[in-house]
């Protein structure tokens, strides 16, 4: 007997062949999509990464910028010290070339090998963790929490130009790799990227003399002018006005006779405005300089000298001082010191009073110094817009290495078009 099949259940098998065709397609065209899915997903987890390294390296570069430019000192953990012999930022980790013109990163010795020192900081749950060391590797206290923790490091390479230098920040995702240097692992993603820093210095040009100023020199006390040093012209007074000292004690270059080194009514420098007069030495203007973030500008009425002096102390390297108003400052005192002097901008008039012992420049509209005995004395030079007078009789030594000291002094600021991230 033969059996024969019918139409519907031929159409049953057809339906099902058709269906399983289908569900097939269904499934490539969705193996497909999710394919794409991961691949984005995955693209998108490393460009999250990878912008996280980007901005930790560029957190890096503002965060030293603003060190270098900070009076603070420092320890170990990167954070102010009040160790008065503990260094600024800047001093830890840089050093002035010769002849002061530049600087160069400093290093620590690793065996025979010198190391360049780096700091390092790594982002955690209560901000960022820093580690500033004197030699060694940078350890950063590490987070306690699991997942990705960005974080930087530092490195200062000099940078081949008098007064630049090179700043190298390398950001990760987490402490490892460039952002560890001396560990052996890597980082999911990491970003190098560098700038060159100019320094504006604390001092542009130096003084021609001991003492200048643009109006007169007049005192009956024996004020003593001194400037052997050849090299510099020999000058002992600069004025725009008059000379009136019949007692002042005068040392020029060894044959120089005392008439050619005391520069009176000097036309040029009489005609000279106080901002043409100030920009010409400190290459900014008074604005510009005393905004700079390493000015010091403490607050005091009257004497200032304890209020001064506790700022000069807690500044490190060669503090800047802008000081509001007129300046009133009593001795015994003594401010700055030969290897770091001091850059002292009176807006209004100073006047100082017995033993004042200063080494660096003073700048003011007009300076009068009373009642100074033995002991008082200005090492570097003093400037001011109006006269000078009064009737103690202080020493005001020019000192080149002082007055070149200030060129390494003062605060960094980025050189246009030298990012780099490459």
């Amino acid at each position: 007997m033969r059996h024969f099949r019918s139409p519907k259940a031929q159409r049953g098998a057809a339906a099902l062949i058709v269906t399983m065709v289908l569900f097939f397609a269904m499934l490539l065209a969705a193996a497909y999509a999710n394919r794409n899915l991961v691949f984005e997903q995955r693209t998108s987890s490393n460009q999250y990464r990878s912008t996280q390294a980007f901005e930790a390296a560029e957190a890096g570069l503002e965060w030293a910028q603003a060190q270098l430019n900070s009076p603070a000192r420092i320890g170990a953990d990167c954070r102010a010290s009040a160790d008065a012999a503990a260094p600024t930022f800047r001093e830890r980790f840089l050093s002035p070339q010769s002849g002061a013109t530049g600087f160069t990163g400093n290093t620590w010795a690793a065996g025979a090998l010198a190391v360049p020192l780096q700091a390092s900081c790594v982002r955690g749950d209560a901000g960022w963790a820093c580690s500033c060391p004197a030699q060694g590797h940078p350890q950063p206290a590490l987070p306690n929490t699991p997942g990705l923790h960005p974080a930087f490091a530092l490195e200062f390479v000099a940078g081949g130009k008098p007064g630049i230098v090179k700043l190298v920040s390398h950001g990760c995702t987490s402490v490892a790799g460039a952002c560890a240097p001396g560990a052996s692992t890597r980082a999911d993603a990491s970003a190098r990227v560098e700038v060159a820093l100019s320094l504006l210095p604390a001092l542009g040009t130096a003084p021609a003399a001991p003492l200048t100023a643009r109006g007169r020199v007049i005192t009956a006390a024996a004020l003593g002018v001194h400037n052997p040093d050849a090299a510099s012209g020999g000058w002992v007074v600069h004025a725009g006005s008059g000379i009136t000292a019949p007692l002042m004690r005068v040392t020029p270059p060894a044959g120089t006779p005392v008439a050619d080194v005391l520069v009176g009514n000097d036309a040029a420098l009489a005609a000279l405005t106080p901002q043409r007069l100030f920009s010409s030495f400190f290459g900014l203007d008074p604005t510009g300089w005393k905004n700079q973030p390493t000015v010091l500008k403490p607050i005091c009425s009257g004497d200032c000298s304890a209020a001064l002096a506790t700022a000069v102390q807690a500044s490190g390297g060669n503090p800047m001082v802008f000081v509001a108003g007129d300046l009133v400052l009593t001795g015994p005192l003594s401010l700055g010191t030969p290897q770091q002097p001091v850059a002292l901008v009176v807006e209004g008039a100073a006047r100082f009073d017995g033993a004042v012992r200063l080494h660096g420049v003073v700048y003011s509209a007009s300076m009068t110094w009373n009642n100074a005995g033995a002991g008082a004395l200005l090492r570097g030079a003093l400037v001011t817009e109006g006269d000078v007078q009064g009737t103690g009789v202080p020493d005001l030594f020019y000192d080149a290495a002082v007055l070149a000291a200030l060129k390494s002094g003062g605060s960094f600021a980025r050189v246009a078009g030298s990012w780099r991230d490459f």
